[in-house]
């Protein structure tokens, strides 16, 4: 083999190295990146605690609100729940609304139909999305916080469905202080 021929092998093996280091040092900054935006949502500690404020509506009926961040992560585990309780609990004469993002793209269907409602000033330190406030019939504040604690929610796992059965029952609810580990994006 020549000295030019070596020199071409070495050249070559060295621009391979080299192009092998820019792809790993890109792969080690996008596994980065994604985990500082999405990772660091999942599973979190949240400290929720909410002043009594007006519900979306005239007290008489209770009252959901649906706090929800599109692209999230954590909404996945929640959007058929979130249809199907919403329609359940419709029937049943509770009003729903939601809060987050003004537009209505990226929502799920069961959400779209809702009302906006903006987040009041006083709970300016939500703790982040997807969570919930409830209010009773009477218009009193009954619960704030997550679905469930976990990025899943169903019947069998969810926070809010029976504080709102015991609501419709007439029982008092007060679950406005909590401190909980829930699948969380913080609000933008």
């Amino acid at each position: 083999m020549s000295t030019q021929e070596k020199r071409y092998s070495l050249t070559r093996k060295l621009t391979v190295g080299m192009l092998l280091l820019v792809w790993l040092a890109g792969l080690a900054w996008a596994f980065w990146w994604f985990e500082g935006q999405y990772v660091k949502a999942f599973e979190r500690p949240a400290y929720f605690s909410a002043q009594n404020v007006k519900p979306p509506f005239p007290p008489g009926k209770v009252q959901v609100l649906h706090v929800w961040q599109p692209g999230c992560p954590c909404n996945g585990g929640h959007e058929a729940y979130l249809q199907s309780m919403t329609e359940r609990f419709s029937a049943q004469g509770v009003l729903f609304a939601r809060a987050g993002s003004t537009s209505t793209e990226d929502l799920p269907s069961a959400l779209q139909k809702l009302p906006q409602w903006p987040i009041p000033s006083e709970w300016s330190n939500w703790p982040g999305a997807p969570a919930v406030a409830i209010w009773d019939a009477t218009g009193n504040l009954s619960y704030v916080g997550p679905y469930s604690d976990g990025a899943h929610c169903n019947s069998d796992s969810s926070f809010i469905e029976p504080v709102i059965k015991s609501l419709l029952a007439g029982r008092p609810v007060s679950i406005v202080t909590q401190d909980t580990v829930a699948c969380l994006c913080d609000l933008k």
